[in-house]
């Protein structure tokens, strides 16, 4: 329906379906729908045409949740993602939609999924994505800075070779890094759920940076101090 009909409501409902679903299916079963270029293109094609006309509806809301679930520990998915022109894209949101906390932690959310690939890190390794993320991680809203920390506790996972950004060194980001988390207060309520806590092993290695460490550990806690269950 999503694919075969360009009318709007159609499409609103069609991505609501997208979005409950992705979130309730196996991590097999979104790779394998996520990663199919038609669909992939046709979700992206419905983000830039309401980012194009500046158009914060429910149908926004709804594709980036849906885009967000389909990318969840699905490499696949987030290469085709990328293949499609989702970095781009994905960074004219956030300069469209300064301040929106929904919309951000969405994008955000996203890329973070990304940043756990090793193999696609260097995708996301672009000047302008990491000074963005050095403001967003300073957001008032701590579900806006908890996922711009995450993405830069990924990139930083790496080796000193792999961080080839230039206009901020790594040493300089993780410093930041470690001041922003130490200074979050306990949110209320759960930001976040994870299919498992797999992507943080690697973050938590007895080699791995500090800083990496700590975000890793933070987000931890949080999930099993909201959710214990």
């Amino acid at each position: 329906c999503l694919c075969s009909w360009q009318d709007a409501s159609m499409n609103r409902m069609s991505v609501a379906i997208c979005s409950i679903l992705a979130a309730k299916i196996t991590t097999r079963e979104t790779s394998k729908l996520g990663s199919t270029y038609k669909y992939m293109s046709k979700l992206l094609q419905i983000v830039r045409t309401k980012t194009d006309a500046k158009d914060l509806d429910i149908t926004l809301r709804f594709t980036l949740s849906a885009l967000w679930n389909l990318t969840d520990e699905s490499p696949n998915t987030c290469k085709v993602f990328l293949d499609v022109g989702g970095m781009d894209l994905f960074l004219a949101v956030l300069q469209t939609f300064p301040s929106e906390v929904a919309i951000e932690t969405k994008v955000l959310g996203l890329l973070n999924n990304i940043a756990e690939v090793k193999d696609l890190r260097y995708n996301i390794m672009d000047s302008r994505f990491i000074e963005e993320l050095r403001k967003l991680m300073k957001s008032v809203k701590i579900e806006v800075s908890y996922f711009a920390a995450g993405i830069v506790a990924h990139l930083a996972s790496g080796d000193f070779k792999s961080w080839t950004v230039t206009s901020v060194s790594k040493e300089e980001i993780t410093n930041e890094l470690v001041n922003i988390v130490s200074n979050w207060e306990t949110p209320e309520s759960e930001m976040v759920a994870y299919r498992s806590f797999t992507p943080f092993f690697p973050l938590m290695a007895e080699n791995q940076e500090y800083s990496v460490q700590l975000w890793a550990i933070w987000a931890i806690h949080h999930v099993c101090s909201k959710n214990p269950k």
